[in-house]
Parts: structure tokens; C-alpha cells; sequence
């Protein structure tokens, strides 16, 4: 078969792109451009951050399927100073489990990394500085169809938005057991499952708690 100058540059490129490897982690945020243009994610792992740019052909995703505290996996190579991904999927439910369980081994909690500073800062700083919250979001079918994914959304602008809520952070988590009362959340300083939950009443919760 004859060779086309557009195969020609793909191969090109092929051979001249860097090993790639696999990233996995937590989908925190959207990576933009200057202009505000969607141009990739930001990869949280255990040990660090990574800034992944995207292919054109994935970005819509970003809008239309994810939502931050997703754990995905990113097939992405190291070229001049930047990752750049080339595809990318959700994990699946079990693996992200898995990952978050090893997350907690290796790293300490941030109860404990608070307490550690507070035993550092005078009484009157400790006083001041709010607990860590975090709010637990069912990302199971029925519930994240449900209004599961808009609570997430709103909850993360909100906290984007909101310098007085940095020290909340939002999670999909697996099946909370009461499915045909969803959208389902728990929050992170009690064992409760809150029910019937909208966006309105997460931030309210949130405001509440923080």
C-alpha cells in the first residue's frame, strides 16, 4: 500500500515521542489556558500533582462526563517540560477503592498533619484554623443519576469560588446503602448518610459543618 504524507508524519511522530506511562489518580480540577480555554486536567496522585494537556478530541469529556474527585487513568507521556496525555478513562469502581485505601496508609491523615502544625502555632492560630471536611458523594448509577454528579459540580465551583472553604474537599465514594432515597452524601465528621440531598442542601450542609 502506498504510503500518504499524513501517514508518513504520524509515523514520524511516533517514533519521535518519548516513552509514555500510565497516571493514575484523582481528577481535581480543569487545566485553562490563559483565555479560559479547556485545555486538559490536573492529576492528583499520592505524591504529587501533575497538570495533564489533553488532545482536542478528549477535552468535551471534561464537560460532558467528568467531574472533579473522579479517579481516572491517563495513558500520557513527558515532552518539553509537559505531560501530554493521549487518552483517558475513568478507573474502574474497585480501583479507585484500592487506590484511595493506599492513599490513607502512605500518607497521614489530615487530622494528623493538623494537629502536627497546630502543636507549632501559638493557642490563639490553633483556635483559628477550621478541621479539614471532607463531603463523600455516592457516585453509584442510580444516585449519580439521580442528581449525584450536579451536586458534585456545584459543591467543587463553590469551593473553587469560596476562600473560606478551602479546607473542604469533595469525593465520590462507592454505594451508600440507601439507593432509592439518592442523591446520597455522608460527611466526613459523622457516620450519618444524608438522603435526598440537592445541590442547594450540600452547600448548606457544607456551610453548616466547615
Amino acid at each position: 500500500m502506498k504510503r500518504t504524507s499524513d501517514l508518513d508524519r504520524v509515523a514520524s511522530a511516533a517514533v519521535r515521542r518519548p516513552p509514555g506511562v500510565v497516571l493514575k489518580g484523582q481528577f481535581t480540577e480543569v487545566l485553562r489556558s490563559a483565555k479560559g480555554k479547556l485545555k486538559g486536567i490536573y492529576l492528583r496522585s499520592d505524591t504529587e500533582t501533575y497538570a495533564v494537556k489533553l488532545p482536542k478530541y478528549l477535552r468535551p469529556m471534561l464537560v460532558r462526563e467528568l467531574v472533579p474527585g473522579t479517579f481516572v487513568q491517563v495513558w500520557a507521556y513527558f515532552d518539553e517540560e509537559k505531560w501530554r496525555g493521549l487518552n483517558l478513562l475513568p478507573l474502574p469502581e474497585d480501583e479507585a477503592i484500592a487506590l484511595q485505601e493506599t492513599w490513607q496508609l502512605s500518607t497521614p491523615s489530615p487530622t494528623a498533619a493538623v494537629s502536627a502544625v497546630a502543636a507549632l502555632l501559638p493557642t490563639d492560630s490553633v483556635s483559628q484554623s477550621p478541621k479539614p471536611l471532607c463531603v463523600k458523594v455516592c457516585r453509584k448509577g442510580s444516585c449519580f443519576k439521580q442528581g449525584g454528579r450536579k451536586i458534585m459540580q456545584s459543591l467543587a465551583a463553590e469551593i473553587a469560588a469560596d476562600p473560606t472553604l478551602q479546607h473542604v474537599s469533595v469525593e465520590g465514594v462507592g454505594c451508600l446503602k440507601a439507593c432509592k432515597r439518592g442523591p446520597n452524601l455522608k460527611l466526613s465528621n459523622s457516620k450519618k448518610v444524608i438522603t435526598g440531598v440537592t445541590p442547594n442542601k450540600a452547600l448548606d450542609l457544607v456551610r453548616k459543618h466547615a
